[in-house]
């Protein structure tokens, strides 16, 4: 995973899906190597194959040895909207468990004692592990960020417009599109301070990075 925030670092124009029309919350998530997901139940293999079909994965079941496999990725950060901030963390600890990588920017009073209370997202009673995110209790990093201003950024390519669209909804940024003749024009801003939490130092300086790359006010407490 850290190999591939690094590649979005050379290019500061990047998923989503959709109109940039923004919901209550929103959880970016990408998982760019394929994953293996091992049932003995074949319904509930089948239950996940149509979740991750549903979030737009490309996915395929492998049956052998007695078990079914489902086998998926989606190498493109894609974002999906939700309701409230509690299925938002219902639907994270989901796609972490499931062996995705995800954004999901936590308001500046969000702090990680308020966790506990969503069902789903209680640091202190699951361990997350999964490539570039792994931590146990109490090792959760928070990367601070905010944009007051209006910012625009110019992109010819409609990939790079779809993955960015998804990660600055992640990250919980107002946004505005237009499309001209050859290229998008994506506006954004995130005038409230708002954190991301990972798992180790080294993924929080990587998105640090980025998000400084991308025009942000960062602020990481090492």
């Amino acid at each position: 995973m850290l190999k591939r925030i690094s590649k979005l670092l050379c290019f500061v124009a990047l998923a989503s899906v959709g109109s940039v029309a923004s919901a209550e919350e929103s959880i970016a998530f990408c998982l760019p190597e394929w994953k293996e997901m091992h049932f003995d139940d074949s319904a509930k293999a089948q239950q996940h194959l149509a979740a991750v079909k549903k979030l737009g994965c490309e996915a395929k079941i492998d049956n052998h040895g007695g078990h079914t496999d489902v086998v998926y990725r989606s190498p493109k950060w894609k974002s999906m909207e939700v309701a409230d901030d509690k299925l938002a963390h219902q639907w994270e600890s989901w796609l972490k468990k499931a062996g995705f990588e995800t954004l999901h920017g936590h308001a500046a009073d969000h702090g990680g004692d308020a966790h506990a209370g969503h069902e789903g997202h209680d640091h202190a009673a699951h361990d997350h592990d999964h490539a570039g995110h792994s931590h146990g209790p109490g090792q959760v990093e928070e990367v601070n960020y905010r944009i007051t201003d209006w910012k625009t950024i110019h992109i010819e390519n409609q990939e790079q417009l779809a993955e960015l669209t998804a990660m600055l909804k992640g990250l919980g940024c107002e946004l505005k599109s237009s499309q001209h003749s050859g290229h998008a024009d994506l506006s954004f801003r995130c005038p409230q301070w708002k954190h991301i939490e990972v798992g180790s130092h080294q993924v929080a300086t990587t998105w640090e990075q980025w998000l400084a790359k991308t025009g942000f006010e960062v602020k990481h407490s090492h």
